[in-house]
């Protein structure tokens, strides 16, 4: 699943010190130094340029092992439909495009979309990332989602990811100690010049201590595969914190298990929110095993309370409800003797968390099975959307789930269907509740906030001779706009 930052919008600095000069109206006198006229009014316009990045195959290119595995990921880009952006967002003529290119350079896919919910979409089976980006008037609302469903062997899986921009920090949450489970980071860095990376694995016990994680580089333009296995061991309850210097990069967990020869499944997370008192997982569909797990950033212990959230309002953990959890260390608690159903969780702390919750698909002891991630996300404030894989393969269903906290609130959800046909609708969601909508039929998803706090995620989902194979990814709030540094004008 994924993961959230939520917002597929970056905007180089040095752009905005250009926009800042169009909105100059006197000329410049740089050789004097006089008294300052009055500050300009700040105002902010639509950006106009966007970028975010796919992991791409995430078994292939790891530092020191040959490719021992053929895979291929899918990447859909789309933008937003006019009826889903707020007033002045969308201009019927205005010139913009969306396109597709590898890091390292290498490979540009399809034409660029000329035209407000076109889906673009490339496939990727060589050790490289994807760069989306977005420019002019297609920028605002750009998104972007990889996936793969692989229907046999050992590698059976559904796994989707949200394509984030680059990051300074980012918590990742996924995977175990059991037999065959292995976790690989993909980092990849958009950016000319390297950028060191420090990555440090919090666990039940605590920091694990690891030459392997530190002062990592990340060349320009290119991407570095981590075993987290080479860093944190045998250790049955990871939570991974990448920090980046000299730049920006982009994280994805890989969370995969192979037990014997028996397919355990596997998904793809991307950042949780960041360190908070409150962490809210929206998606969290439960029908067997299941858990919840907390880390602690800091030095302080927190006294943790959660509970789920129903289509009936909030509801108490048949155990483990409150805990305390040590600072720099993880717990895991049990959510599996939850009966079946919808669910999302809430996490509230004395301290800031960070918070994940995995579920499980098995039909029976000894059946192959699979897993997916559901990562705190943040309160969507203006537009989140998704580009759907259920759009490209028949098969798949997709499932938008929403979680309102505190009081009851208002989305206004849109759909862009096949042949471009846009479909939006109000749903009202209780107060520390949540509800669900299919997606039959849509290429992408747009959520609108209107009233209230919440958070969205989308279930990807497929039902086939083994059983059912499900991933997880939360919807991100985006930037729309930017405020352009602003210049003073020097008077004789």
């Amino acid at each position: 699943m994924r993961g959230p930052r939520r917002s597929l919008a970056v905007v180089a600095v040095g752009a905005g010190m250009v926009l800042g000069a169009t909105y100059v109206s006197g000329p410049i006198n740089v050789a004097q130094q006089t008294r300052p006229g009055p500050a300009p009014k700040a105002h902010s316009e639509p950006v106009t340029v966007t970028q975010s990045i796919c992991p791409g195959p995430e078994a292939l290119g790891i530092a020191g092992l040959p490719n021992l595995l053929a895979q291929t990921v899918s990447a859909t880009a789309v933008t937003a439909p006019a009826a889903s952006l707020p007033a002045g967002f969308a201009t019927a003529h205005a010139a913009g495009s969306v396109t597709i290119s590898g890091l390292p350079s290498g490979g540009k896919w399809p034409a660029p979309a000329t035209v407000r919910g076109q889906v673009v979409s490339g496939q990727i089976s060589v050790a490289q990332s994807v760069l989306i980006t977005g420019a002019g008037a297609m920028a605002p609302g750009t998104v972007a989602t990889q996936w793969s469903w692989t229907k046999s062997g050992g590698s059976r899986g559904l796994v989707t990811a949200a394509c984030m921009p680059a990051a300074a920090s980012s918590w990742l949450i996924a995977g175990g100690a059991d037999p065959g489970r292995r976790e690989r980071l993909v980092l990849t860095n958009p950016g000319p010049n390297p950028v060191t990376v420090d990555l440090n694995v919090l666990g039940v016990k605590g920091p694990i201590q690891s030459p392997n994680g530190q002062a990592l580089v990340v060349g320009g333009y290119a991407r570095t595969v981590v075993l987290i296995n080479a860093i944190a061991g045998s250790e049955r309850s990871p939570a991974v914190h990448v920090t980046a210097h000299g730049g920006e990069v982009a994280a994805v967990l890989s969370d995969t298990w192979l037990d014997g020869v028996v397919p355990r499944g596997g998904d793809d997370t991307g950042s949780t929110a960041a360190p908070a008192r409150e962490q809210v997982m929206a998606a969290v569909p439960i029908e067997g095993r299941a858990i919840l797990r907390i880390a602690v950033p800091g030095d302080r212990e927190a006294v943790v309370e959660s509970r789920v959230l129903t289509a009936r309002g909030p509801k108490a953990l048949p155990s483990g409800g409150v805990t305390r959890v040590a600072g720099h260390c993880t717990r895991d608690i049990d959510l599996s003797s939850l009966a079946p159903g919808a669910y999302a969780v809430q996490v509230r702390a004395d301290v800031p968390v960070v918070a994940a919750a995995m579920v499980d698909r098995r039909r029976a002891a000894g059946a192959p099975s699979d897993l997916a991630w559901s990562v705190a996300s943040s309160p969507i404030r203006t537009l989140a959307g998704m580009a759907l894989p259920a759009a490209e393969v028949k098969g798949l269903i997709d499932r938008l789930d929403l979680a309102a906290t505190g009081h009851p609130a208002s989305v206004l959800v849109t759909t862009v269907g096949a042949g471009g046909r846009v479909s939006t609708k109000e749903v009202a969601i209780g107060a520390d509740s949540v509800s669900t909508l299919a997606l039959d039929g849509a290429t992408s998803v747009w959520v609108r906030s209107r009233t209230g706090l919440v958070r969205a995620a989308v279930l990807t989902s497929v039902t086939d001779i083994g059983g059912v194979l499900l991933s997880l990814t939360p919807l991100a709030d985006l930037t729309l706009s930017t405020t352009p540094s602003p210049l003073r004008e020097q008077r004789d």
